[in-house]
């Protein structure tokens, strides 16, 4: 029965080709520009929140409980590498590295500044943030070399020359003073507007020495493969964290960004609903119509003992078909489009291309290949044919047959 039903189904379809294929082109239209619509959102998003994670805040940090309220090193936390190792195993993570961050009045025979001093261990900050290839002068800095690198635009503002000496004034761990000459090895442009006038990195234990820190930093700072991946990571390390630690998200410490890509999801949404409303109707018409013409039909195939149930699973099947080919079609449509943007994104050029090069992000468009995107698609497709085959069940249920014989 259910295959006589599915054939029955099918045939009817084909009755009417042009009416048929018109539906089934507004859903393979809706599908592909929904999909298409979605990729390059989340892509975009996927981009921004890699760029913002890489420069400053990594996905994950482990903290003193205090620290993010109070940002001083005198909340600092003590280094256990084989805690860190034993992280660096967990599935997605990338790398785990040490951070200091303090602030320190940078001065050279006429100029002084307040400046944003970050100790990091170069080789592994070089393959979070490609430190290497933002530098204008000199070489990457060594993790047991005692110079700094000083961004392009301190350099300027305080007419420093690679080479030439800064000295340094602050305040170290619990109060000690920090007071030291550096020899200024590479200058380096960043990508933030704010950091490159105000930003200096040194090594790891030249900033422990410096800030009197020995063994102590301020973050662990955790890379994972994206964004997608770092729950499962911070219940592992929520898990075997010392109760005066804690462990951070990018979103919780980025709450500004987090507000507004949801912000911006939202209205995308809704454009995504006025589409499928428009798509459901055109549906809805379609299926409307196909009853209306076929009352006599209805009538006379239950008179020779075909059941309302039966041709209701017949009305159903059409409608659900046309669904499955449209939204089969739009992805088969969609998949390759998008593929091939993933591996060559589309450049933006012009003005905002220059804006974004200039605040060091890459000038291109990029699209996400999650298949979440795409099945979440054909689904409310399924769920806008079956609501229609729904409402035609229920009209074709309501239909006096008798009556449709005599007409």
């Amino acid at each position: 029965m259910k295959i006589k039903i599915l054939a029955l189904a099918w045939r009817n379809l084909w009755r009417s080709k042009r009416r048929t294929l018109i539906t089934i082109a507004s859903v393979v239209f809706s599908v592909f520009f929904a999909a298409i619509m979605r990729s390059m959102q989340e892509g975009s998003y996927d981009k921004m929140i890699d760029n913002m994670v890489k420069f400053y805040t990594g996905y994950l940090q482990i903290q003193d409980s205090a620290y993010w309220n109070d940002r001083s090193i005198d909340n600092s936390i003590q280094q256990n590498e084989s805690f860190y190792n034993h992280i660096n195993q967990v599935k997605d993570v990338l790398l785990v590295t040490p951070r200091i961050e303090s602030y320190a009045l940078a001065a050279n025979d006429e100029k002084s500044k307040a400046v944003f001093v970050l100790g990091i261990e170069p080789e592994k900050e070089d393959k979070i943030i490609k430190l290497s290839h933002k530098i204008i002068e000199g070489n990457l800095l060594k993790s047991n070399e005692n110079g700094i690198m000083i961004t392009e635009g301190l350099a300027r503002l305080l007419n420093i020359k690679l080479k030439d000496t800064l000295v340094l004034i602050s305040q170290g761990y619990h109060g000690v003073s920090a007071a030291e000459k550096f020899a200024v090895h590479a200058i380096f442009k960043h990508p933030s507007p704010d950091f490159n006038n105000s930003m200096i990195l040194m090594s790891l234990k030249t900033a422990q020495l410096f800030f009197s820190l020995e063994n102590r930093v301020s973050s662990e700072v955790i890379m994972v493969k994206s964004h997608h991946k770092v729950k499962h990571v911070k219940d592992f390390i929520s898990n075997h964290l010392d109760p005066s630690k804690r462990v951070m998200t990018w979103e919780e410490m980025q709450p500004e960004m987090v507000s507004m890509i949801n912000g911006d999801r939202a209205g995308s949404i809704i454009m995504l609903l006025v589409l499928y409303l428009v798509i459901g109707f055109g549906i809805f018409g379609t299926a409307m119509m196909m009853i209306n013409e076929r009352k006599r039909e209805f009538a006379v195939v239950n008179s020779l003992g075909m059941t309302k149930t039966q041709i209701n699973l017949v009305i159903a099947t059409e409608t659900l078909l046309i669904g499955i080919i449209g939204s089969l079609a739009g992805l088969l449509f969609t998949a390759p489009l998008i593929w091939y943007f993933y591996n060559n994104p589309i450049p933006i050029s012009g003005d905002m291309g220059k804006v974004m090069e200039e605040y060091g992000i890459e000038p291109f468009y990029y699209v996400s290949v999650r298949a979440s995107l795409f099945i979440n698609q054909a689904l409310t497709v399924f769920f806008l044919c079956s609501s229609v085959a729904l409402i035609s069940m229920i009209s074709v249920y309501r239909m006096k047959m008798i009556k449709n014989l005599r007409a």
